[in-house]
């Protein structure tokens, strides 16, 4: 699929001509990207990237750039992300994609966006402001997420959730999509560098805004892993108190029977002489005593704040 860029994306029909300095945007899959560029070592050094990419980068050549993204899928942050590979030079920007990730990023801009300038790097730029579109508010909705479980924690709900995996997934997720945004804008400092000359001043200047932009937002992811950590502690500090109460509940209830195991132990000897044995009032006042050592001792501890949480 190929397109004209002039002010916006105009695709282009199969074997049309292009007029010659016109900007193209071309979106090859790899097979085809590897049969009708096979010559130069731009083209095997980003074939061998693709096979093995692992995360975002820009790679700045003589006369060209090439690189790779890796676009974790928020519906799924865990699961496979969409992997897609690009050269560009100053009339041309290939996309090396088989994940179809490009193909509906470049319908979003060729539906709703209209470009200021008709240059390669600048589509480049609208790009990469489209990786990170929505990333405010999906950071927000994480925060309150995060607001809401600690919320549940402060109330004791949390007993009724698997807190600890709760928090280890979110942890995971967002260590995911920092780790994006740190790509991002190792792509985009790359890009502001410029050593290789193929971009204009005003270009790299609208590379360096986007590196401001991303450093923000991985700051506030690595905010929220925080922030989770913190709830994970107070998880742990809120379990740990429940141990404690139930500790020290069994603690009372000891204390409060021990004097009637001693009793039941000292008259449970049956020695002959014992008078308590035979006399009538005995049982009745065994009974009131116990009764009386029950009561002080549960309005001694609940006078000393040892019922409270």
């Amino acid at each position: 699929m190929r397109y004209r860029l002039k002010k916006k994306l105009v695709p282009l029909e199969p074997g049309e001509a292009v007029i010659p300095g016109e900007a193209l945007v071309e979106i090859m899959s790899r097979e085809e990207y590897r049969k009708l560029h096979h010559t130069r070592y731009q083209d095997h050094l980003l074939i061998k990237n693709l096979e093995s990419a692992r995360y975002s980068r820009a790679d700045l050549l003589k006369d060209c750039i090439i690189g790779t993204f890796v676009v974790p899928d928020k519906k799924d942050l865990l699961g496979s992300p969409a992997i897609f590979g690009y050269y560009m030079d100053r009339e041309k920007l290939v996309f090396v994609d088989d994940s179809g990730e490009v193909k509906k990023i470049l319908h979003e801009l060729q539906r709703e966006q209209i470009l200021e300038k008709t240059s390669i790097s600048h589509l480049f730029f609208e790009l990469l402001e489209f990786l990170v579109k929505d990333e405010a508010e999906f950071l927000q909705s994480y925060e309150e997420s995060l607001t809401e479980m600690e919320d549940r924690i402060m109330s004791g709900e949390h007993s009724r959730m698997d807190v600890p995996a709760s928090i280890l997934k979110v942890r995971k997720e967002l260590a995911r999509i920092s780790s994006h945004y740190g790509q991002l804008l190792n792509v985009s400092q790359t890009l502001t560098e410029n050593y290789n000359g193929l971009l204009k001043e005003e270009e790299c200047a609208f590379f360096h805004l986007y590196s401001g932009r991303v450093e923000r937002l991985a700051e506030h992811g690595r905010e929220l892993r925080e922030y989770a950590l913190q709830l994970r502690e107070m998880h742990q500090s809120r379990m740990e108190a429940r141990r404690n109460h139930s500790l020290s509940f069994l603690t009372m209830a000891t204390a409060v029977f021990s004097p009637l195991t001693l009793i039941a132990g000292w008259y449970g000897m049956n020695f002959k002489n014992m008078p308590e044995l035979n006399w009538t009032y005995g049982y009745l006042v065994c009974v009131f005593v116990s009764l009386f050592l029950i009561v002080a001792e549960i309005w001694y501890f609940k006078r000393n704040g040892w019922f409270r949480k």
